[in-house]
């Protein structure tokens, strides 16, 4: 798929053909050239992408040849969510990435200024859902649950889904005493 000036890979969603180890090396790739991701350890590989890339669930989008642009979802189960929000992503089961309903992007990497063309372009991948993910920046503002729509979901249907489909807060804290997950922003 063509998208702006960018070549689109997202088999889950458009049934295009790939090749996982090129997948796996062109995400690679964006990992070591984004702050956040180039000191994830090597073993992380098979527990953090390998799993969205067997079960289809990545966005990856090149321009010129050039990866720019990954993104990784999970459909969760109630039980796979709440585990999911629990714990470090790392320790997520392979059964849950692919065990229900509740979409949540796990990973979202632009690390060469594309992330406005990419936040458009995931609203119309995902154009009849709504989808959340953790907002990631937490020595900044804290961790918080953001919920995105798609553009065939109207404004007044997404705060409608997010009343009704709350995030499934963990049902036992860390051992400090909290959980790692605060609020629901929508």
């Amino acid at each position: 798929m063509r998208f702006d000036t960018l070549d689109v890979i997202a088999p889950g969603l458009l049934e295009t053909p790939c090749n996982e180890a090129e997948v796996l090396g062109s995400a690679v790739w964006l990992w070591m050239h984004s702050a956040s991701h180039r000191d994830v350890p090597l073993h992380a590989l098979s527990a953090l992408l390998l799993p969205a890339i067997k079960q289809r669930q990545f966005v990856l989008a090149t321009e010129h040849g050039k990866p720019v642009f990954f993104l990784i979802w999970a459909g969760l189960s109630p039980e796979a969510e709440r585990r999911y929000l629990a714990n470090p992503p790392i320790t997520m089961p392979e059964a849950d990435w692919a065990s229900g309903e509740r979409t949540w992007i796990l990973d979202w990497i632009a690390p060469f200024g594309h992330t406005r063309c990419a936040r458009q372009l995931m609203a119309r991948l995902f154009a009849t859902r709504c989808v959340r993910a953790l907002y990631h920046r937490g020595n900044d503002r804290g961790l918080r649950v953001m919920d995105f729509h798609g553009i065939g979901v109207m404004a007044e249907e997404a705060r409608a889904w997010s009343a009704l489909n709350p995030p499934l807060l963990p049902l036992v804290a860390h051992a400090a005493g909290t959980s790692h997950l605060p609020e629901s922003q929508s």
